[in-house]
């Protein structure tokens, strides 16, 4: 078994560098649509979080007032059970 002491540095019989493949033109294109995709997907979900947290807001609030007020006219009998 080898004796691992570092990292592996892929060099050359003349002792330069061995440079990695560079990305063609379609496989960065590939990439930039997807990272749009993605951020547009982001984008909508802010969004939408940002227009349906308030109208929860809104709904939960008339909800307990018109609970309270259903209540007050004795339109629902409340019991506990311990």
């Amino acid at each position: 078994m080898a004796n691992q002491n570092g990292p592996i540095i892929d060099m050359t019989r003349n002792g330069e560098f061995i440079d990695p493949p560079k990305p063609s033109l379609g496989t960065i294109a590939a990439r930039l649509a997807a990272f749009g995709v993605l951020l547009l997907v982001a984008a909508v979900a802010f969004w939408m979080a940002l227009f349906i947290i308030p109208v929860l807001l809104v709904m939960g609030v008339a909800g307990y007032f018109i609970l309270r007020h259903q209540l007050k006219r004795g339109g629902y009998v409340v019991t506990r059970r311990f």
